[in-house]
């Protein structure tokens, strides 16, 4: 081996571990960057040269510079994600939700106040104090059914306006994810590594799974496909988007998927995973079911208090006519539970008596009201309007509850894979200061090896003077 060939060695193995050095401190400089794995030099024993009937080798060679992952974890991550969004969006939307069924002063409260004053009523018929009293609970009642039902629409417009703003997040993690792809088939094609950008797209990935349940596919240019119910999301550098400027039949808004050719279509119904999924849920499902049970509340409270109070006579020996404001659709009942006009301005129209010639000291029909309490209408599922209200606020809580111990479990996987994760692809301080220490080293003597041959040269030139 000549002089030459161990400069050349040396040369060599100075480049290997000065690229062994630099990556330990990419390494270290990203040990708190989310998402980064560690990255390993992998050093080679140079193809060895035959010389003189002999192999003689020929120093170290970098075969590359490598990701350190675990490829099931990082897609169980991406998975996990989607069911942590989910979860996540249930839990915080619905808590909110529970808000508007305090369990002190709602509306099983009022119904139990109004209820009250028409006990009054029927004790002393004859009496204004207790009628006007029964005119400010039912008052009450109506502003308490209103109230709730307002704030329910106030949180089903708070979620759809979430949906739009998740849109608008998931067009813009397309659009990255698609220049990433861009990046590292290019990167890997001309036989570079694309370590950093692979962990710049995998963390894209895991929110865009967060907000869609998006299924991933990697090919073999190193670029991924991203799909969610048959629909393309990111193929290669093409991407499509999400539009939420349409208002649908509600007042709500659809999201239209839109190709990357520029081709729409409504696809608020292939949406069930993910953020995105769960709010479409809450928006479009679970929060106008409750609605939907709050009017009809308010419609069966409204129309059989009616249908009561016209059976009777009020002090003036007049039939008694609406208590309340009539409600003719279900839709929004309990938005308009009001106590009539008529009443409002004279309760002695309450109609408390059961005949015209019983007055004032009559009390069956306010004691026919009174009943109402503890009746069960078909309309309500064969419960009482107490229990039908008690029954929604369980519903609710069991729900809430549901949420919140779905999240707490989601995350604490979430949590374990992350962990697991990180025993992989996290970066040991301590293992990379060792490893920079032995690095170091190996340039020393790498070093060492040049002045050795630069004095060989230097003997050789010395002895031909």
């Amino acid at each position: 081996m000549s002089i030459t060939s161990t400069l050349s060695i040396a040369a060599q193995a100075l480049k290997a571990q000065q690229l062994a050095i630099q990556t330990t401190g990419h390494n270290l400089a990203n040990s708190a960057t989310p998402g980064f794995s560690r990255q390993r030099v992998d050093l080679v024993s140079a193809f060895p040269s035959f010389e003189g009937g002999v192999f003689l080798g020929q120093g170290v060679d970098v075969a590359g510079v490598q990701r350190v992952v675990d490829q099931f974890a990082e897609a169980e991550l991406l998975s996990l994600n989607s069911s942590v969004g989910y979860a996540d969006a249930q839990s915080q939307a619905l808590g909110s939700i529970q808000d508007a069924f305090p369990t002190s002063g709602s509306i099983d409260t009022a119904l139990s106040a109004f209820f009250g004053a028409l006990s009054d009523v029927a004790n002393n018929p004859g009496g204004i104090a207790e009628r006007v009293s029964l005119v400010g609970k039912a008052n009450a009642l109506g502003n308490a059914l209103s109230q709730t039902r307002q704030i329910l629409g106030s949180e089903q417009q708070n979620i759809d306006q979430s949906i739009k703003d998740a849109g608008q997040q998931v067009n813009t993690l397309v659009s990255q994810i698609a220049t990433l792809n861009r990046e590292i088939s290019t990167t890997e094609l001309h036989g570079e590594s694309a370590n950093d950008f692979r962990d710049q797209r995998q963390t894209l990935l895991q929110k865009l799974t967060n907000l869609t349940g998006a299924t991933v596919r990697e090919e073999a240019s190193g670029e991924v496909t991203v799909t969610l119910g048959g629909l393309l999301l990111v193929g290669g550098v093409r991407f499509a988007s999400l539009q939420t400027d349409t208002i649908g039949a509600g007042g709500l808004h659809n999201v239209t998927y839109v190709t990357p050719g520029g081709e729409s279509l409504d696809a608020t119904s292939l949406f069930s995973q993910g953020k995105i999924g769960s709010l479409l849920k809450l928006r479009d499902s679970q929060l106008p079911s409750m609605i939907d049970r709050l009017d009809q509340l308010a419609k069966t409270l409204v129309d059989q208090v009616n249908a009561q109070h016209a059976l009777g006579f009020d002090l003036t020996g007049t039939a008694g006519g609406d208590f309340f404001v009539p409600i003719a659709a279900t839709a929004g009942a309990a938005a308009n539970a009001q106590v009539d006009s008529a009443i409002v301005a004279d309760p002695r129209r309450i109609a408390a008596a059961a005949a015209a010639d019983t007055v004032p000291g009559d009390n069956r029909n306010a004691q026919a009201l009174v009943n109402l309490q503890s009746t069960t209408f078909a309309a309500l599922g064969n419960l009482t309007l107490q229990d039908s209200f008690l029954s929604l606020m369980s519903d609710i809580g069991s729900q809430v509850q549901n949420a919140q111990n779905q999240s707490t479990f989601q995350h604490a996987v979430l949590t374990q894979t992350q962990a697991r994760r990180e025993s992989v692809s996290g970066v040991n301080v301590d293992e990379e200061m060792t490893k920079l220490i032995q690095f170091q080293r190996a340039f020393e003597a790498s070093s060492m090896m040049v002045r050795t041959a630069d004095q060989m040269y230097q003997s050789l030139i010395d002895m031909v003077k």
